[in-house]
């Protein structure tokens, strides 16, 4: 049997607007029968670079609280590297926190993906 190639990941992405207490979250799962090799993981807002307050932003793997991933205390403007594995049963969860309300937060993943 041979090992199947890995796919470049390819539009992985999610936005969300931060609520009245500058919170929000995204999410990603793989789908049925495909592993994720996640190798950086791209956050941003659309605030100014210059306006406070800055959100943190937490990347987790399965789910808020779960196995923390990355942290930054810059999440209008950040990029995580590294390599992770996950599974179809697994989220991928980025959450942003005490950022500016209103504001859109949006997350993306670069990787590669293959089919079990």
């Amino acid at each position: 049997m041979t090992t199947p190639s890995p796919l470049q990941l390819d539009g992985v992405t999610d936005s969300v607007v931060l609520d009245a207490n500058g919170y929000g979250t995204v999410s990603f799962q793989p789908p049925s029968f495909r592993t994720w090799t996640v190798e950086s993981v791209n956050v941003r807002t659309s605030q100014a670079v210059t306006d406070t307050p800055i959100p943190q932003v937490t990347v987790y793997r399965g789910g808020v609280g779960g196995e923390i991933l990355a942290q930054s205390y810059m999440g209008n403007r950040a990029t995580a590297v590294g390599s992770t594995t996950v599974q179809p049963s697994q989220l991928l969860v980025v959450e942003w926190t005490d950022g500016i309300p209103g504001t859109t937060a949006s997350a993306w993943l670069n990787g590669t993906m293959v089919m079990r």
